[in-house]
């Protein structure tokens, strides 16, 4: 007999890719990436599409978990 165990690292990775490929996928991820990338381009700023996504993906990530640890406090 075969018995699954849930491997809590594995759901932590799925529940982190989720959230990202949310993130990734919206509107306002897309609008901020796209002015940090004009923002970057004309600063001529080293790797600058690079540098514009992984920003944009940080302050988008860290904006919905503050709102997250919000709302468990009210």
């Amino acid at each position: 007999m075969v018995i699954a165990v849930s491997d809590s690292r594995e759901d932590e990775k799925k529940r982190v890719v989720d959230q990202v490929a949310e993130v990734c996928l919206s509107k306002e991820f897309n609008d901020l990436r796209k002015e940090l990338e004009n923002i970057y381009l004309k600063d001529k700023i080293e790797n600058a599409l690079l540098t514009a996504f992984q920003d944009a993906l940080y302050s988008i990530l860290t904006e919905r978990e503050e709102i997250g640890s919000e709302k468990q406090i009210y």
